[in-house]
């Protein structure tokens, strides 16, 4: 089978690709990668051929100070017409976005997985992982799968982390050997620290390891690596900002002692090494998605850079490196194939498993949460009365206005009471997948994922009547 690999985010995200594609590989697949051109470097070896989406030549006609549609249209055209002469098996678009679900349908394959467009260019979500990532993933949302397991489960694949050693790099010397490697930035500032924090925990790293200190990172980091470097005297860190390829910081993290950083490249990077890592994880970042996956691993999550003093930092990641226990509150990892421990269950996540695992539904952890189903319930018979008056009546513009306000006045309900959102994203995603046809079919397929929804929130409320009756009766 030839299959084509879609993923146009980041760095991050392609390294978190690689254990799926290796997976493919292994499988006997003929596999090929898409990436924008800038992150060329991230694909792996093992594929059989990585192709390039030049986003430059696509977008820049675009924002010139004439803007030339049709040559921005030419070079898309091109990239598209290329791919579709390879006559792939599969296309698989694990990118997630609106951008490459439109790319992977003008492509055209005989099976597309993950997101791609009907004919009339709405959203096609075919299969279950990506309708779960749709509803589900995210900053602010209760999932605690990692993406790199998701990927994997869109695949159809059980993550593969076999990877060779990486070729000899004539940065490994024995003094970067066993080193701690500090990532200093991140793809955004608010997923690290400053550059004034990160010097008093460098400080109070060495003060307590004779392991050497590595800062690596990009040319744009350069300036704040410099900052920490000057401040050290003799012995100071060694300064690899903007100075390697992607495949020399590979190298230079698998002989790493520990990786500490944000949400990053050089994190995922670790994760596929094995290599041990301390991630600071802020609030605008999910760490059950992103964290890293490497054995002895720990995550501390912080609302900002003051949530922990520099000592307290410093402190953990030497307890990391020296695997002692922990002072402070953190996952930890302890394979590549374990999910994190170290945290509680929540009503959310205990809520999404029920939804997409068929685990037992939790207790209700509040009134105000019945409240926010009672609401629900009112929104979602409306809704089914109104599906059953256009179906009498299709040009009944009232009840297409009433339904076209039913997302609306969930999204309210929701910001209201956040304990229902697993739930109401569960069924929008579900009615979303409703293929386009007939008005008849529309109808009915919308009106039996309303029946679905209203049975789902009937386990809470036919409780919570029951409880509230026996209360009446104690009375």
């Amino acid at each position: 089978m030839k299959t084509l690999v879609i993923q146009l985010a980041r760095l991050g995200d392609i390294y978190q690709c690689w254990p799926t594609l290796k997976a493919l590989k292994s499988s006997g697949q003929e596999v090929h990668l898409l990436t924008r051109a800038s992150f060329a470097q991230a694909a792996p070896t093992f594929i059989d051929r990585h192709w390039s989406f030049d986003t430059k030549s696509i977008l820049k006609p675009l924002i010139d100070e004439r803007p030339d549609v049709d040559q921005s249209l030419q070079s898309l055209r091109s990239t598209v017409e290329s791919l579709k002469q390879e006559q792939f098996d599969r296309v698989m678009n694990l990118s997630y976005s609106p951008f490459s679900a439109s790319l992977a349908s003008e492509i055209g394959c005989a099976e597309t997985i993950g997101y791609s467009r009907h004919d009339d260019r709405t959203l096609k979500i075919d299969d279950d992982a990506s309708a779960y990532f749709y509803a589900q993933v995210g900053v602010g949302k209760h999932n605690r799968l990692h993406v790199i397991d998701l990927f994997a489960h869109t695949a159809g694949v059980a993550a593969d982390w076999s990877f060779d050693r990486a070729p000899a790099c004539p940065l490994l010397t024995e003094t970067t050997k066993g080193a701690v490697v500090i990532h200093l930035g991140a793809s955004d500032l608010a997923k690290t620290l400053s550059w004034s924090k990160w010097l008093q925990v460098i400080k109070g790293v060495m003060a307590g390891s004779d392991a050497p200190v590595v800062l690596v990172g990009s040319k744009d980091e350069a300036e704040i690596a410099e900052k920490v470097s000057a401040v050290f005297g003799a012995r100071k860190p060694i300064n690899l900002v903007g100075r390697t390829s992607l495949s020399e910081l590979y190298a230079i993290i698998e002989s790493a002692a520990l990786v500490v950083g944000g949400d990053s490249a050089p994190v995922q990077i670790a994760s596929l090494t094995n290599t041990p890592v301390f991630n600071l994880s802020f609030a605008i970042v999910n760490p059950w998605e992103t964290g890293p996956r490497s054995a002895g691993s720990r995550i501390l999550c912080l609302e900002s850079e003051d949530s922990y003093t520099s000592e307290e930092i410093s402190r953990e990641i030497l307890a990391t490196l020296h695997r002692t226990a922990a002072q402070l509150p953190v996952l930890t990892c302890e394979s590549q194939t374990s999910p994190y421990s170290g945290a509680q269950e929540t009503f959310g996540w205990e809520l999404v498993k029920a939804l997409y695992m068929g685990e037992l539904f939790p207790a209700q952890p509040s009134h105000l949460f019945l409240m926010g189903l009672q609401r629900l319930e009112e929104v979602n018979t409306l809704a089914i009365e109104q599906i059953a008056a256009m179906g009498k009546d299709a040009t009944n513009q009232t009840a297409a206005l009433i339904l076209d306000r039913v997302d609306e006045v969930m999204a309210q309900i929701v910001n209201m009471v956040p304990e229902t959102a697993p739930m109401v994203g569960w069924f929008q995603t579900e009615r979303l997948r409703i293929a386009p046809g007939p008005l008849d079919v529309i109808l009915e397929q919308t009106r039996s994922a309303h029946m679905k929804f209203g049975e789902v929130l009937s386990l809470y409320l036919d409780q919570g009547v029951a409880h509230e009756v026996a209360q009446l009766d104690k009375k």
